[in-house]
């Protein structure tokens, strides 16, 4: 069961979702992809360094 998930979690990454665009302003199927899968400047560092911080403070709470 699980590796369905994981299917149609992978495949939603990949394709974006389905495409929701009613009204002006809003981003296409594909500038969404885009988007998501840019590079980003500081790369994962914030994400990790966030992740890192959070588990050392659960730590000291022991």
């Amino acid at each position: 069961m699980s590796s369905t998930a994981e299917e149609m979690a992978a495949a939603f990454e990949q394709t974006g979702g389905p495409d929701l665009t009613t009204g002006s302003g809003k981003r296409t199927k594909s500038d969404r992809v885009e988007h998501k899968h840019a590079s980003q400047p500081g790369g994962d560092t914030r994400k990790v360094v966030q992740t890192a911080s959070n588990g050392e403070a659960k730590r000291k709470e022991k």
